[in-house]
C-alpha cells in the first residue's frame, strides 16, 4: 500500500528490482513535489478569500432590506418581524453555495494534479471567504445610517440586514468540497 497521494488516473512510474531473490515490479504514482503542492494550495486559498468581497457586495445588492426610522439618536425598525430577516440569510446561503460550487470546480480543473493542499485551501479559504462576504455585505449602507444618527437627522432609511444564521458560513467550504470531490469521481478522458 502506498502512502503517497495521487489523483485518480494520474501517471505512474514502474519500479522493478529483486527482493529475496525474486524479481518484482511495483507501480508507484508520480506525486507532485511538496513545494509545488504548497504553492498551488496557497494560490487557491488567496484567490478564494479574494472572491469573498464581491460575493458580499452581491449579497448586499440582492438581499431584501429592512426599513428603519431615525429619530435623533434612536434607530427603530418599522417591522419587528418579517420575511426579510429569513430571506437575507437565504440569499447569503445561495450566494456562498454558488461561489463554493464554482470555486470547487475551478480548483478541480486546474489544481487536481497538485495534491491535498488544494482541498485544505478550499476548506479554509471557503470559510474565510464566507466570513469576508458576510462582513462586507453587512457594511453596505451602514455608514450613511451612522452619519444620519451623528447629525441628529430624522427620516426613513433602508438598511441591509445582518446575517443571523451563522451556520450559513459553512455553505461555501462544503459546496467547494462537494464540487471538487464530485468532479474527482468522474472518469477522465485520456
Amino acid at each position: 500500500m502506498s502512502t503517497s497521494w495521487s489523483r485518480p488516473g494520474a501517471p505512474a512510474r514502474i519500479i522493478s528490482g529483486t527482493a529475496f531473490g525474486q524479481p518484482y515490479e511495483r507501480v508507484c504514482p508520480d506525486t507532485p513535489p511538496p513545494l509545488e503542492d504548497a504553492k498551488v494550495g496557497l494560490l487557491t486559498l488567496v484567490v478564494t478569500v479574494l472572491v469573498g468581497a464581491p460575493i458580499g457586495l452581491l449579497w448586499a445588492g440582492f438581499a431584501p432590506r429592512v426599513d428603519v426610522v431615525v429619530m435623533g439618536e434612536d434607530v427603530n425598525l418599522t417591522q419587528a418581524y418579517g420575511d426579510a430577516f429569513i430571506a437575507a440569510d437565504a440569499f447569503f446561503l445561495a450566494a456562498v453555495l454558488v461561489a463554493g460550487l464554482v470555486g470547487g470546480l475551478i480548483a478541480w480543473r486546474f489544481g487536481a494534479a497538485h495534491g491535498p493542499a488544494v482541498v485544505v485551501a478550499l476548506t479554509v479559504g471557503g470559510l474565510a471567504a464566507a466570513f469576508v462576504a458576510m462582513t462586507v455585505g453587512e457594511q453596505v449602507g451602514l455608514e450613511t445610517l451612522r452619519a444620519a444618527v451623528r447629525a441628529g437627522g430624522q427620516g426613513a432609511f433602508q438598511l441591509n440586514l445582518e446575517l443571523k444564521a451563522d451556520a450559513a458560513l459553512l455553505g461555501w467550504p462544503l459546496a467547494s468540497l462537494v464540487a471538487y470531490l464530485s468532479a474527482s469521481s468522474l472518469p477522465r478522458g485520456r
